[in-house]
């Protein structure tokens, strides 16, 4: 049944992908508002054709607040598409990820801010590029951890690109969000069950989408915690500490529950 499964969402997939190609490439020659729409639609019909059911409380979800940083644990391929289907922000990801065939070009397409991790020397210019797009009212999305982790804790967050969110004018806001990987066709799931559906190791994108896809209807809970100026901080590490303890606390308690 799960190989029947996986071949019916990679049809649903392939149809999705084939004719939003040429809708995202239309929109983002015609309209910047129907360019950063669209991916959010596209993440919904993603979401929708792999049946997978997020769970969040819509009164932390702010959809009016613009210039904000989101900053996430990341887990698997499929953050991307829960983030996305709530979130209009584009993701901060490495240049690496612009390489990955299809995946790549669809990240280039829903207009993802690419970083090259090997130049250390840029990092500063990016923070400004950043900086200056989310003082515009642009919202972006980052994964501190810069890998992924096992769904059953965090990574400790590397905080060089956190240094974007500290201006003068207090306009930039930060939210830390927990992603959780809860339950299996409605069942809770132990630490075995979320570490195999995460994309760690030298397991490739392929091999690990299938494993998520074929292994049933997964449910997802994305707790976004208190948002608040980056200025109320320091300094961009001591950001970095309280959205770490902040996602780690909020996962902890979500496994717990579950």
């Amino acid at each position: 049944m799960s190989i029947l499964r996986l071949f019916l969402i990679l049809i649903l997939l392939v149809l999705i992908i084939f004719i939003s190609i040429p809708l995202q490439i239309f929109f983002n020659i015609i309209s910047s508002r129907l360019k950063k729409i669209y991916p959010m639609f596209f993440y919904r019909m993603i979401k929708i054709s792999t049946g997978i059911n997020i769970n969040f409380d819509s009164t932390k979800l702010n959809k009016k607040n613009s210039g904000v940083l989101y900053i996430a644990n990341h887990v698997s391929w499929f953050d991307i598409i829960c983030l996305g289907t709530l979130l209009n922000a584009r993701f901060i990801a490495k240049k690496e990820v612009s390489k990955m065939g299809i995946f790549g070009y669809l990240a280039k397409l829903s207009n993802t801010f690419f970083i090259d991790n090997e130049k250390k020397n840029r990092i500063i210019e990016y923070n400004h590029l950043i900086q200056k797009k989310l003082q515009e009212g642009e919202n972006f999305i980052i994964f501190p951890e810069g890998t992924t982790s096992d769904g059953n804790g965090i990574i400790n967050f590397k905080s060089s690109m956190l240094e974007c969110a500290f201006d003068d004018n207090n306009q930039i806001n930060i939210q830390p969000i927990s992603i959780c990987y809860s339950k299996i066709n409605n069942i809770p799931m132990g630490i075995y069950l979320r570490r195999s559906i995460a994309w760690v190791g030298d397991t490739s994108m392929v091999v690990a989408m299938a494993n998520f896809l074929r292994s049933g209807r997964i449910t997802v809970d994305i707790i976004f915690h208190e948002i608040m100026s980056a200025n109320y901080f320091d300094n961009r590490k001591e950001l970095a500490a309280y959205c770490e303890r902040q996602i780690l606390n909020g996962l902890n308690q979500n496994i717990k529950v579950n």
